[in-house]
């Protein structure tokens, strides 16, 4: 099992403008209870203030860049407020995808 990537939740209003790269992760989706948002088009509908974001890489990487990663979104000025690590077994994600 290898650590791939992180959806990390973030406190805002608004679907954030994100670096689409930092470190080794690229951002490939952000949703909002579970709908895909970005990338577009987003479909109407009512959203929450509390997005999720998955940064996703096409290696393995460390806990020590998964912490790199959070703490560039926190001196950006983006309040996080949960991460969830996720992992890979066999080239199989072992993570949802969302809808």
């Amino acid at each position: 099992m290898i650590l791939c990537g992180v959806d990390v939740f973030l406190w805002t209003p608004e679907t954030p403008e994100l670096p689409t790269q930092i470190g080794p992760f690229r951002l490939e989706l952000i949703s909002n209870r579970g709908t895909r948002v970005y990338p577009p088009p987003a479909p109407d509908i009512d959203l929450i203030d509390w997005p999720r974001v998955r940064f996703l890489s096409e290696e393995q990487v460390e806990d020590r860049q998964v912490d790199e990663l959070l703490a560039e979104l926190t001196a950006a000025g983006w309040v996080w407020t949960k991460s969830q690590k996720l992992y890979r077994k066999d080239g199989v994600d072992l993570f949802s995808q969302p809808y």
